[in-house]
């Protein structure tokens, strides 16, 4: 643990990961959702609410802005590590991570991460502390969106850059269901305008970038709709064959006919 990077002592250690925050309702929602990921993990090697190839994709757009806007050496922080993955792509920076599920932080720390547990309300880090940070699939779960967005922004020296990922124009009825097996999900939509307000106008960070998340069409997420029955469903047919006879004719006609599933972006933090 580097304790210098610290701005506090833990609560408590777990093993080797310093613990900040103490457990409540969120918390606990949160270790469940992990802790059936993880199950699923080593049950069938698969995530049970992201194909893999989806995940992929979503990771690559992130990752090239990672790439864009850092250098080797830099100190980098990633808000809502999970199992470390994204990180795995750059081990020439120096690499630390937080989030609330101890097993996904136990996976991280064993890729050579160093991690800490703690809410983002909780920010146990030095202020200015890092020159990138990343955070993607966590903004969407949190309760106090400016408070988080705050939090995330203070960890990053002046001129340092931060990457969002969220989820872009979601459905998000499904959470509203009764019989929906976690409390605290998804809690608020965005797309590129909602993000470009938010960091630029409300935080007043300079936007260097947007980037479309990844595209997949077998979550009929279409740019229009014919009034054809069952139109939808010959549609993930027809582009199911397409990229199986032509890879470059499927990945070409994504954008023109679908909304991304995710997008990015990054910002950089006001120098003065």
């Amino acid at each position: 643990m580097t304790a210098g990077l610290y701005a506090r002592a833990p609560l408590r250690m777990h093993g080797e990961i310093p613990v900040f925050s103490a457990a409540d309702g969120y918390t606990e929602n949160y270790a469940s959702i992990s802790a059936d990921h993880l199950a699923e993990l080593e049950r069938t090697a698969e995530n049970p609410w992201i194909p893999e190839e989806l995940w992929r994709e979503s990771e690559a757009t992130t990752l090239a802005l990672i790439q864009r806007h850092s250098r080797p050496g830099d100190r980098i922080l990633d808000v809502g590590v999970g199992l470390g993955r994204l990180l795995g792509y750059v081990p020439d920076r120096r690499r630390y991570g937080m989030d609330i599920s101890l097993g996904y932080l136990e996976r991280a720390a064993a890729a050579g991460i160093e991690v800490c547990y703690a809410r983002i309300e909780d920010m146990p880090y030095h202020a200015d502390s890092f020159d990138i940070v990343v955070c993607t699939d966590v903004l969407e779960h949190v309760l106090d969106l400016h408070l988080c967005c705050s939090r995330i922004l203070s960890v990053l020296r002046p001129g340092g850059t931060l990457i969002v990922r969220v989820p872009n124009r979601q459905d998000l009825s499904e959470y509203l269901d009764p019989a929906y097996p976690y409390e605290f999900v998804h809690l608020r939509n965005f797309d590129a305008p909602s993000l470009q307000l938010l960091f630029g106008k409300i935080f007043g960070c300079e936007v260097l970038e947007t980037a479309p998340g990844a595209y997949w069409p077998f979550n009929d997420r279409l740019r229009w709709v014919l009034p054809l029955p069952r139109f939808r469903g010959l549609m993930r047919h027809a582009m199911l064959g397409l990229s199986r006879v032509s890879r470059g004719a499927f990945t070409a006609l994504l954008p023109k006919l679908y909304h991304p599933e995710a997008v990015n972006i990054a910002v950089r933090k006001p120098a003065a």
